[in-house]
């Protein structure tokens, strides 16, 4: 018995302290890989062409121009070229962004976008992924103001018997509740575990199941796919009464 006292005790301490460096581990390395896909496709060719763009200028390696101008021969920066174009790129990078953002903001540069928008869309595959691209771009920015989740609901998807979560966007479409005679609403059904892609579905009100869960608690359970469930809907606990949608 004591033995497996211990044992228990050892597994639930062992889980404990994985699930407490999980969440950072995952944020760590998450970060990690962010940097060095930017620093490879951001950093490094924005700091090549800077360097490329001062040795034109200075007529040789800018690095030994620099140490023929101070004598130091310290200052030997071709020694260190690779941190040097992510040291030079980062900064360039992340002023000229704040430029272009200062610029599509205003007035004239929200009609240039708008412009390049419609080129760009009229080219065959290009122009599809330029146009998902900007969706989840605009999605990511504008979040809540673009799309609201009004509330959690159970659905019959993709077939009878299989129920999915989803969440109510809209009261439906009115041409649609006219012709079924029926009240309608539209639901989003994410994929599991990102939020970014799903179907979008048009239902009788009748035929979904509201449940007491806030949409933020259900985003985390899709995440998780299916994990995190709060504990008041878990199996054997008293149900509340239900909430429309």
């Amino acid at each position: 018995m004591l033995s497996q006292a211990i044992k228990a005790g050892f597994k639930r301490s062992f889980m404990t302290g994985i699930a407490s460096l999980l969440p950072t581990t995952l944020t760590i390395l998450i970060l990690i890989a962010a940097f060095g896909i930017l620093n490879d496709y951001v950093g490094k060719p924005m700091g090549g062409l800077v360097l490329w763009g001062l040795d034109r200028w200075a007529g040789r390696p800018f690095g030994d121009f620099i140490i023929s101008y101070t004598g130091h021969a310290l200052l030997d920066l071709r020694a260190t070229d690779h941190w040097l174009k992510s040291a030079i790129g980062f900064p360039v990078a992340a002023v000229l962004i704040f430029f272009l953002g200062f610029l599509f903001a205003s007035f004239l540069g929200r009609r240039l976008m708008g412009a390049f928008d419609g080129v760009v869309a009229r080219f065959p595959i290009v122009g599809n992924i330029y146009g998902y691209g900007k969706q989840v771009s605009d999605f990511l920015m504008k979040g809540n103001k673009q799309v609201e989740f009004k509330s959690v609901v159970l659905v019959k998807y993709p077939y009878e018997g299989i129920w999915s979560i989803g969440f109510v966007t809209n009261d439906g479409i009115s041409v649609l509740n006219e012709r079924e005679g029926k009240e309608m609403v539209t639901v989003c059904v994410p994929n599991a575990p990102t939020l970014i892609t799903g179907w979008v579905l048009i239902l009788p009100k009748s035929d979904v199941i509201p449940l007491d869960m806030s949409v933020e608690e259900a985003i985390p359970f899709v995440v998780s796919a299916g994990v995190l469930l709060p504990e008041r809907l878990r199996p054997g606990k008293s149900l509340p009464v239900e909430a429309k949608p």
